[in-house]
C-alpha cells in the first residue's frame, strides 16, 4: 500500500502476516520492530519482546541502539550481532541518512526519522518532546482510547516502596525506571534477571530496599504490588507507566503535526480515528495495510 508517497507492507506468514509493517525506501526494505527479513533491515526501536529485538541478537541487519543492545545482551544472554547507534545520534544505512530521537519509553528507545521523505517511526513514547515535526508518523496507540487516561503514581510509589515491600515490574525497562526513582530516595534490591538488566544501564541494587521482581514472581514471595497503568492484575497497583496515555498520544500527534498517522502497534479506538479525521489528518491501521 502506498501512503504518502512511500510503500509499506506487511510480509505475510502463513495465512498471517508478520508483526509489524514494513517499509520499502529506494529499493531498500526496513522491517519496523519485526521478526528478521530475508532481505533489508530490521529498525528495532527498544528491547521489549514484542518489537521483536531478542528474535534479532543473531542479526547483522539488525538496527539498534547501543544501550538497546546491551539491555538485550543482559536479557537474553546472547551476543548482539547487529549495528548500533547513540540516541540522538544519525546513521546512514543502505544510504539512506537516518536520524535518531530519544521517546523515554524504556533505556535505549528511539525513533528513526527519515529527513528526506518527513517519515518518523517513534516505536512506544513516553515523553514526545524531543521529536521533530514530520509529514508521516508511524506511532503506537497502546493507549488509544479516550477511557486510557492516567497519572504516574510517583508519589505513592515511594511511600509503599519505604515499608520494604516486594514491587512488580516488567524486567526490561518499568524496573530500571522503578529502580531509578528508588535508588535517589530508598534504595532497591532485585532478583537475579532484574539486577543484570539494571547493572546493563548503570543501575545498581542496594543491600537493603523494596524488592523489585518480575510480575510473573509476586506469588513466590507471597504477594505485592504491581506497578502498572493496566487493569487485569490481581495485586494491588500503582499506575506507573512508560506509554503517553490517550491525553499524550493526541498531544504528541500535534506536536508531530503530520500529514498521515500509521498506528503499527496497539490498536487506536473509532473515537481517536474519528478524532484525527476531524483534525484532517489522515489514518491507517495495519488491518488495512494487506499486502
Amino acid at each position: 500500500m502506498e501512503i504518502g508517497g512511500i510503500e509499506m507492507y506487511r510480509r505475510k506468514y502463513g495465512r498471517g502476516f508478520r508483526p509489524h509493517i514494513s517499509i520499502l525506501l529506494d529499493g531498500t526494505e526496513f522491517h519496523v520492530d519485526s521478526s528478521p527479513g530475508k532481505r533489508g533491515w530490521n529498525l528495532i526501536t527498544h528491547a521489549h519482546s514484542d518489537h521483536y529485538g531478542q528474535r534479532n541478537m543473531d542479526n547483522p541487519r539488525a538496527v539498534a541502539s547501543a544501550e538497546t543492545a546491551r539491555i538485550l545482551e543482559a536479557a537474553t544472554e546472547k551476543e548482539y550481532e547487529g549495528i548500533t547507534f547513540d540516541v540522538g545520534g544519525k546513521i546512514r544505512v543502505q544510504g539512506q541518512k537516518i536520524e535518531t530521537y530519544p521517546t523515554f519509553h524504556i533505556h535505549g528507545s528511539a525513533a528513526f526519522f527519515f529527513r528526506n521523505v518527513e517519515l518518523l517511526i517513534t516505536g512506544d513514547v513516553k515523553d514526545y518532546c524531543e521529536l521533530p515535526e514530520c509529514r508521516i508518523l508511524v506511532t503506537e496507540a497502546t493507549y488509544g482510547h479516550p477511557s486510557h487516561v492516567f497519572e504516574d503514581e510517583v508519589g505513592k510509589l515511594l511511600d509503599i516502596a519505604s515499608h520494604n515491600v516486594v514491587l512488580g515490574a516488567y524486567p526490561i525497562g518499568k524496573a530500571q525506571r522503578v529502580a531509578e526513582i528508588l535508588k535517589k530516595e530508598i534504595g532497591f534490591r532485585a532478583e537475579e534477571r532484574v539486577e543484570r538488566i539494571c547493572r546493563a544501564v548503570g543501575i545498581c541494587p542496594d543491600e537493603n530496599g523494596p524488592l523489585i521482581v518480575s510480575p510473573r514472581n509476586l506469588a513466590r514471595y507471597g504477594g505485592g504490588y504491581i506497578l502498572t497503568a493496566q487493569n487485569f492484575y490481581r495485586w494491588p497497583k500503582i499506575t506507573l507507566s512508560d506509554h503517553l496515555d490517550y491525553r499524550g498520544l493526541l498531544e504528541m500527534i500535534h506536536h508531530c503535526n503530520p500529514e498521515t498517522v500509521v498506528f503499527y502497534h496497539g490498536k487506536p479506538s473509532k473515537a481517536l480515528i474519528r478524532y484525527l479525521e476531524s483534525e484532517k489528518i489522515e489514518c491507517k491501521t495495519l488491518e488495512e495495510i494487506k499486502n
